[in-house]
């Protein structure tokens, strides 16, 4: 049978079955070849404008996941088109389990993405937006928002995204607006929002605070320096044996004019004698004090730390343990400022001040040693612009209350977390969690709902009435007040989405109260600090809840060579283009089987090609059942189930029952009353048992949230099982009219149809509605576990059988003979009467002949049990048959060798690709096996 793995080529694509002749009675249904594009959109139309409505008031169980909410300015990239398709696998899942699923839409309003767009329109126009103003700019925002944003939302349609379209959400709309504000005015009341000097990532051309998330870290070359301060005391010797200095090493020299201290570790034993003495910072000759601190790293550099609190986040907090001041010598622009700075470089943008001030340092002598040092610089992940990290007055919020009610519901296991191996990054995150600056410099966004008075005083509104703004309160009439012009961090609304997108802070809204808390996150790792921990802080604080019960973490999704994909290194793909070149079935299998135990994800066409050629097989199966049913509905009398039930496939005889309120023999009655007849033959009774238990292995892995592992069990048996034996056992009972097996065949392939169709729900949409059925699958039921349907003795007896056409294929290949080439063979063992009971469906399928005994020499295999033997004499030239296989053999144990030879290159090893070593260990297994299944051929000519 086809290896359904891609341990080998993707399977070709070929029909299961040689097709009956086509007539217009029985083709109809589905065209010859599958052709995605002609069903995909009428499906995508359909389940956008008649769109999967959840029922606040049935009494179904909830089963709700909320979307990620991508950026209003984005397009769809393969994260996207990843998590959603894992997102709609386990909805579609869960509805049809009878769950009351609720996959629930929306987007993020982007601040400084959204911001960037509309700013860069004005540029063009030769404006800004301080030119329109405030409420004007936000207005043009707002229009580009209804004319270009959420394209994404349209292309997640084409994916096929079985969501809730009524509920559409945007994290600016008014409800979440709302939210956003209820929630700052509760932390500020309960003393957890503050207003607080502290170091933030700051982007010079966006005039910005950057969250972590929104900072791109990339390693570039530059230069460490080793710098000579002078002690105030030049009697002193230091570490490095000379009098009268201590040596510091930075990679930032331009910025030792906003120097408060020095300091070195107090276990120290090079340095101690210095602490509480003082030095001066070169090209100035300004004191500062010598200090200890245990934030230092003695093996770093030379052991001793310029401490600059306003221009890097460790020596902030080692200022503030010792009570420095906090002087800064960069502006927002990334000029060098203040009246600390020489003149000779004010103004100075900083890199060209860096490049300046080595250069004085060289002069002055102060400047031992420059030495080429990579280091991590931090990169605007809009603006591309290195940021600055500056002291500034921003919004805090004091998370470390919030965080430890999350870490006891961890404790109590109210949030699982999939693969379990990131709990414990969870749990550290939080343990170790600093206040979260939740302010922004924008325009674009929610206004923070704070004013001040001349004076400087703060006021926020009541939290009995948060939806009252400050300056509209009579109770401050009599000041004049001013609103904070800044705007939250885009992570203050989506903080909230699993509950304020269902109507929190209303908590008795229908919605909140039935789908809250929602039951999986699917996501990234990468979000899981900036996102996933902040929604289980938001949601523990201010619902008193878990917001979700588990959270599935995904890898990302990298290009083929496993490498982060970005438009600037020109190395993305449009999942677009994948729709189109594949079809989006296919590429949803390929997302699926790539989802595996939250590990990185290689690009992989052979995936995709897969998908496509799964396809193209299911496509051709249901094409012959079709025509088998049609055929045998034609001949047909009598009012039996059985009867009626191959009837119903027919698309006029369904619309009739429709009308009529009957309901046919359907696929879930129709195995197990299919299992008590007479003439059902061991290929049907196997294929029924089969079918049983891939049922409850998927539904297995469905449920522990492993898609990988349940598409893969979902495709190893359609593909192999049904297709390539099933069906072809098949046939000689359907060509003699058996209706036993016709039903089976019938009932068997819409059980596929309905195991498949979270995974690919086009393909199964489309031929589910071809069998018969006016109402759409994805309305079905999941099928379920019948213990009745087991049947372990014909799952023995039908792996005899094939073992004996595996046998029998081994033969024709090592005899050099086609597959498509009869010829006569012999069954022996204890399964010989079995084997030959059912001699049509081996014969039928490994094209071989059954015969009691051959004359003269034979080969022989055996599989499952079963030896079967086929003649030389009169088959091959014995003599020169065996002279080839010795040959053969020889080669094989070259290639062996020279593939191992490499392996056992530790130079070889070490420069040679993964891909590329990965492919001689296959070499050397493959070729293992043949050599020793040949030498098991030769010696029985020894």
């Amino acid at each position: 049978m086809t290896d359904p793995t891609l341990a080998e080529t993707a399977p070709t694509e070929t029909a299961p079955t040689e097709l009956p002749t086509e007539t217009p009675e029985n083709t109809s249904a589905l065209a010859k070849q599958f052709d995605p594009a002609a069903i995909e959109p009428a499906w995508a139309g359909r389940w956008r404008s008649e769109p999967f409505r959840a029922d606040a008031n049935s009494g179904k169980p909830p089963f709700t996941i909320v979307i990620p909410p991508p950026n209003v300015t984005g397009n769809l990239h393969l994260g996207h088109a990843l998590d959603n398709t894992l997102i709609d696998t386990l909805i579609r899942f869960k509805r049809m389990q009878g769950f009351e699923a609720l996959y629930l839409p929306g987007m993020d309003h982007a601040g400084i993405a959204t911001q960037g767009v509309v700013e860069k329109q004005l540029r063009e126009a030769g404006q800004s937006r301080f030119d329109l103003g405030r409420e004007e700019f936000l207005k043009r925002v707002w229009d580009w928002k209804g004319q270009s944003g959420g394209v994404i939302l349209s292309q997640l349609t084409r994916l096929g995204v079985s969501v809730d379209w009524t509920r559409e959400r945007f994290t600016m709309d008014e409800g979440l607006s709302r939210a956003v504000r209820a929630q700052f005015v509760r932390l500020y009341h309960e003393g957890l929002a503050y207003r607080g000097e502290r170091i933030v990532n700051w982007d010079p051309a966006a005039q910005t605070t950057l969250s972590e998330l929104e900072v791109d870290r990339e390693e570039r070359k530059g230069k460490m320096t080793t710098l000579a301060y002078k002690l105030e005391d030049a009697s002193q010797p230091a570490s490095n044996g000379e009098i009268g200095e201590i040596r510091i090493a930075t990679v930032r020299p331009e910025t030792i004019f906003a120097d408060q201290a020095i300091a070195v570790h107090p276990d120290d034993e090079r340095f101690r004698h210095l602490v509480g003495q003082q030095a001066r910072i070169p090209l100035t000759g300004r004191l500062i004090p010598i200090i200890a601190d245990h934030a230092v790293e003695m093996g770093f550099g030379v052991g001793a730390l310029k401490i600059t609190p306003a221009h890097d986040a460790t020596d902030f907090e080692v200022g503030e343990r010792h009570g420095l001041p906090r002087p800064s010598v960069i502006d927002l622009q990334g000029n060098l400022t203040s009246d600390l700075v020489p003149e000779a470089f004010r103004g100075m943008e900083r890199f060209a001040a860096r490049k300046a001030v080595t250069a004085a340092l060289i002069e002055s002598g102060d400047l031992i040693e420059e030495r080429d040092h990579i280091t991590a610089i931090g990169l605007s992940e809009r603006t591309k612009v290195p940021v600055e990290p500056i002291i500034s007055t921003q919004w805090y919020v004091n998370v470390k209350p919030m965080a430890a009610k999350v870490l006891e519901g961890l404790e109590r296991g109210e949030i699982k977390l999939t693969p379990e191996r990131y709990a414990k990054v969870n749990r550290d995150w939080l343990e170790n969690i600093r206040d979260w600056n939740i302010s922004r410099q924008l325009w674009w966004g929610h206004q923070i709902p704070a004013w001040y008075d001349e004076e400087g005083n703060v006021y926020v509104p009541d939290a009995g009435n948060p939806e009252l703004d400050c300056d509209k309160d009579p109770r401050y009439a009599h000041l004049t007040l001013r609103r904070d012009p800044d705007v939250f961090d885009t992570w203050f609304s989506s903080n909230l989405w699993p509950f304020s997108t269902l109507g929190w802070p209303d908590t008795d809204s229908e919605d909140f109260r039935k789908f809250y808390p929602t039951q999986v996150l699917v996501t990234g790792y990468d979000i899981l600090f900036f996102w996933v921990t902040r929604m289980e802080m938001a949601g523990y604080h201010l619902t008193g809840q878990a917001p979700f019960s588990t959270v599935m973490l995904h890898g990302l999704y990298l290009d083929s060579k496993g490498k982060k994909m970005s438009k600037t290194t020109g190395n993305g793909i449009d999942p677009v283009d994948l729709f189109d070149q594949y079809g989006v079935d296919a590429c949803r299998f390929a997302f699926a089987s790539l989802s595996t135990g939250g590990q990185d994800i290689k690009h992989d066409p052979r995936r995709f090609e897969q998908g496509r050629n799964f396809a193209n097989k299911l496509w051709n199966a249901a094409r012959f059942a079709l025509m088998r049913i049609g055929e045998a509905a034609l001949a047909l009398t009598g009012e039996d189930d059985l009867t009626r039930y191959v009837r119903s496939a027919t698309p006029e005889a369904q619309q009739d029952a429709d009308r009529h309120g009957s309901d046919p023999l359907r696929s879930g009655d129709a195995l197990t009353k299919l299992k008590a007849r007479a003439d059902l033959t061991l290929a049907d009774r196997w294929i029924i048992s089969r079918l049983n238990a891939v049922t409850v292995e998927t539904a297995a892995h469905l449920d522990a949230f492993d898609i990988g592992a349940a598409i893969r069990t979902l495709y190893s048996f359609t593909w192999d099982e049904f297709c390539d034996w099933y069906i072809e056992a098949a046939k000689p009972t359907l060509s003699s009219g058996n209706l036993g097996t016709l039903a089976t065949l019938k009932a068997v392939l819409e059980h596929i149809l309905k195991l498949l169709h979270p995974f690919m729900p086009f393909i199964t949409s489309e031929v589910y509605a071809a069998l018969g059925h006016r109402r759409q699958l994805a309305l079905h039921s999941w099928p379920k576990e019948n213990a009745a349907l087991h049947d372990p003795e014909a799952t023995r007896a039908f792996a005899a059988l094939r073992g004996a056409v595996s046998a029998a294929r081994s033969l024709k290949a090592e005899l050099g003979l086609a597959p498509q080439d009869r010829l006569g063979m012999t069954v022996e063992g204890e399964q010989a009467a079995l084997v030959t009971q059912n001699a049509r469906v081996v014969e039928t399928i490994a094209r071989v002949t059954l015969v009691p005994s051959l004359e003269g020499r034979t080969l022989s295999a055996v599989e499952q049990g079963v030896l079967v033997r086929a003649p030389l004499e009169g088959t091959v030239d014995v003599q020169d048959w065996l002279g080839k296989q010795r040959k053969r053999l020889t080669e094989l144990d070259k290639q062996i060798k020279q593939a191992q030879a490499k392996l056992d290159n530790a130079g070889f090893v070490a420069r040679a690709p993964a891909e590329v070593i990965e492919e001689e260990q296959r070499r050397v297994q493959d070729f293992g096996v043949q050599k020793e299944r040949l030498e098991g051929v030769l010696a029985q000519f020894s």
